[in-house]
């Protein structure tokens, strides 16, 4: 079926999705777009790089037994290794600053790359943010992004859009979290006519709130807890969870990240349609509340190369769901239990922004 021949209903129903302002979730697959590593390429590296920095033949032996598991699949090879075992921790910090490493230095190439395009329109991220930001309610706050990536490539994004971001960080150079609730809304003072002067009024700042509930490589580890600093290169320890065992207690003991999880599940738990971006639906943090939202009919477009087996089961689960994937060179579109080709590549968002909603 052509392009053109796509039914009208189908676009119909993208477009008024779009029109419910959806919770933007972005996987790894977006980054590895900009030549970051999917997890397929980190269970590589770490392959090669962790072995080198760890200090006693136990850890070297612990992480020799692990490494065809953990190429495999990262996240179940490395739950081979028990959290109780004396060498987990060694492992898992160097997990940490080898994962760091790469994402730091990837990220750095790939936002080079950006700043150095010359394109007649904005990178399509920019305008999927601006049309998200511009369409929803003038009285909103804000409008919601999650990422499970570590990168910083959204952060960029957003400063090319001109939009205002919120992190859930204060300051400037040495950013903190904010105390409880992380994110907030957001006032200007403008000065207004009243009877003949002019006086200060409070308005509503409508933001870019962004959750990163698995931390970032701009989060450096402290003795007080996690910083934001932008554009650090050093070799700072970053607070990131990593695969494996201890992801959870990671992200249960750190009071940041168990505070990011929660205000995101919150937000998850009310959206009224959530749009996802090179997601997998393979991370446990956020299965449960999307899983229950589908079952109380949550609108839900997936657009990613390939589907997941963990996608799959859901388009099985839920006809309601919208998915797009790579189909030879175009695209084949889920809707509704049925299966439309397209010979345009419309699982790319810059088509895809095209086609529907531009």
């Amino acid at each position: 079926m052509a392009a053109d021949e796509l039914p009208d209903d189908f676009f119909a129903d993208i477009q008024g999705f779009f029109r419910k302002t959806p919770v933007l979730l972005i996987g790894s697959g977006f980054s590895c777009g900009y030549d970051l590593p999917g997890m397929g390429a980190l269970a590589e590296h770490l392959t090669t790089a962790v072995h080198d920095v760890l200090t006693t033949n136990e850890t070297r032996n612990a992480w020799t037994q692990s490494i065809e598991a953990v190429k495999e699949n990262l996240e179940a090879g490395l739950n081979n290794i028990p959290l109780g075992a004396a060498e987990w921790g060694e492992i898992a910090s160097a997990i940490r600053g080898e994962t760091a490493k790469l994402i730091l230095d990837k990220t750095i190439a790939a936002e080079t790359r950006i700043l150095g395009e010359k394109l007649t329109v904005c990178h399509a991220p920019s305008r999927l943010l601006n049309h998200l930001f511009k369409g929803s309610p003038q009285n909103a706050e804000c409008i919601h992004v999650i990422t499970t990536n570590y990168d910083t490539l959204l952060e960029l994004f957003c400063d090319l859009a001109n939009l205002p971001l919120d992190t859930g960080f204060m300051g400037f150079r040495r950013r903190r979290p904010r105390p409880h609730p992380l994110f907030q809304t957001q006032y200007n003072r403008v000065l207004v006519a009243e009877k003949r002067q002019q006086q200060v009024d409070h308005r509503l700042c409508k933001t870019v709130r962004l959750y990163k509930p698995h931390g970032s490589i701009s989060w450096l580890t402290t003795d007080e807890g996690p910083v934001e600093v932008l554009n650090d290169v050093s070799v700072a320890d970053r607070a990131i969870v990593v695969p494996g065992p201890s992801k959870y207690q990671d992200a249960l003991v750190n009071t940041l990240f168990d505070a990011m999880r929660t205000e995101m599940n919150a937000v998850l738990a009310q959206t009224q349609a959530l749009f996802c971006i090179g997601f997998g639906f393979n991370d446990d943090h956020l299965q449960g509340v999307i899983k229950r939202r589908l079952s109380e009919g949550m609108p839900l477009i997936i657009v990613t190369r390939n589907p997941t087996p963990n996608i799959e089961q859901l388009l099985r689960d839920h006809s309601h769901v919208i998915a797009l994937f790579k189909s030879d060179e175009g695209a084949s579109c889920h809707w509704n239990g049925n299966v439309l080709q397209s010979p345009e590549p419309l699982w790319q968002l810059d088509d895809f922004l095209r086609k529907f909603l531009e």
